[in-house]
């Protein structure tokens, strides 16, 4: 005769293979932005594995859900002078051509206020999501590319943040 427990936990073992849990995701990085009048690019490497809360579970990620992308001013120095800025976000695979014939794009800041708490944000997409698992499941290492054009010289530091979360598996039998 079985005793209730062990038939109730071999009733839960089906159930328990198929769990997966959702870490929520919040990414943010510093970005000075010191650049004359007229079109500048940036490059920002990007390394995940100093993401330890993220990276400890990379091998167990099933899918990644990026929210947005978004992008506030937090400060600018005596002689800043512009007022705004499309500011176009790419990301570059690691060991993609500089030539950004790989990046993918993830879209355009549209008149980012560059004050002190101006901010806009990106929707995240299937291709960004589908982008961050590779990243993930590869070597942790992309770039992310800001291209743009200014009305005056910029010295401003922005928040680049990405927020959304990763899908994992609790067990696997």
């Amino acid at each position: 005769m079985t005793s209730p427990r062990l038939a109730l936990a071999a009733a839960a073992l089906p159930l328990l293979a198929a769990c997966n849990a959702i870490l929520p995701i919040d990414l943010a990085r510093e970005v000075p932005l010191v650049a004359p009048a007229g079109p500048f690019s940036k490059v920002e490497a990007i390394d995940l594995t100093t993401e330890s809360g993220l990276w400890s579970y990379r091998e167990k990620v099933d899918a990644v859900s990026l929210d947005e992308v978004s992008a506030t001013v937090l400060s600018v120095a005596a002689g800043h002078q512009a007022g705004s800025v499309d500011l176009t976000l790419s990301f570059r695979p690691e060991g993609a051509p500089a030539d950004g014939s790989a990046d993918l794009r993830v879209g355009t800041l549209r008149d980012l206020p560059l004050v002190p708490g101006g901010a806009a944000a990106i929707q995240g997409s299937a291709a960004l999501d589908q982008f961050l698992l590779d990243v993930l499941r590869g070597s942790g290492g992309f770039s992310a590319v800001a291209t743009g054009s200014l009305d005056g010289a910029a010295d401003a530091v922005l928040e680049i943040r990405l927020v959304g979360s990763v899908t994992y598996a609790l067990a696997s039998f």
